[in-house]
């Protein structure tokens, strides 16, 4: 079902060439075996000098099953761009962006239903690239997406029974960070997304995932503060209609942080 880096440096005198070769199995994330030139940079005055080794670069092979998975699930199976695979969720499953979270299976997927954004944006695309597994968690992939489509489909669930119609909005998403994390049956255990790179970018106002779409479309939503608080407490604990800001029970155990929706979040 639903509110998800670096600067480079050019130094004067210092070249540099990184070739890296990634060795993965089915079953775990292996650090890259890497073959790099050795470079150094160095800054001199007439009174101090240092040097500094540039590192290899790595980067995620493509075949990586887990990177392969969670692109798989990312476009076909995961409720935002497309219907959802219940089957693919762990029992353990826990949702969070900036916004919305933590939600377990079960309200996630009440919340995707509830708004059916695949279904009001028929294109939506995630556009997704930079996949990478995560060197100090081998289950965890991350990547970026920049979504993009057009609200021209089925009126937008809010709950309740209240939609909003389409109008034609084309979305041009700033680029979000997303995470997926697998437990060991290759199941969803946790999705993170909306996590902006650049708010600057695109037409949502700088925010990302379903906050993104519902700025893009003519839907503002509050920024973080009193009002948001009150407003995703009353819709959630007093008007429930289907989605969810952030799940009342059942959140699976592992998750231990104890922020609610935007709470916490500048």
């Amino acid at each position: 079902m639903t509110k998800p880096f670096a600067p480079t440096a050019a130094l004067a005198g210092a070249a540099f060439l990184a070739l890296t070769s990634f060795t993965e199995n089915v079953d775990a994330f292996s650090p890259p075996t890497t073959t790099t030139l050795s470079s150094t940079a160095t800054a001199s005055s007439p009174t101090t000098s240092s040097t500094t080794t540039v590192p290899p670069v790595q980067v995620t092979d493509p075949n990586n099953p887990l990177v392969q998975l969670a692109n798989e699930f990312t476009y076909t199976k995961s409720g935002f761009y497309s219907p959802f695979d219940e089957s693919a969720f762990s029992d353990e499953f826990v949702f969070r962006g900036p916004y919305i979270g933590p939600l377990n299976r079960k309200d996630y997927l009440s919340t995707m239903s509830t708004f059916g954004i695949h279904r009001a944006i028929p294109d939506i695309n995630p556009n997704a690239f930079g996949w990478s597994v995560d060197p100090e968690n081998p289950n965890r992939v991350w990547f970026m997406v920049r979504n993009t489509g057009t609200f021209d489909g089925e009126p937008l669930g809010l709950g309740n029974g209240i939609t909003f119609p389409p109008n034609g909005s084309e979305l041009k998403g700033c680029p979000e960070t997303f995470s997926i994390t697998f437990d060991e049956d290759r199941k969803v255990k946790y999705l993170s997304v909306g996590y902006v790179a650049d708010r600057f970018e695109g037409n949502t106002n700088g925010a990302g995932a379903a906050v993104g779409i519902f700025n893009c479309i003519g839907l503002p939503f509050p920024s973080p503060g009193p009002l948001l608080k009150f407003a995703q407490w009353f819709g959630t604990e007093v008007a429930n209609g289907g989605a969810h800001s952030y799940s009342t029970e059942n959140v699976p155990s592992w998750w231990t942080n104890e922020d609610k929706a935007s709470e916490g979040y500048l």
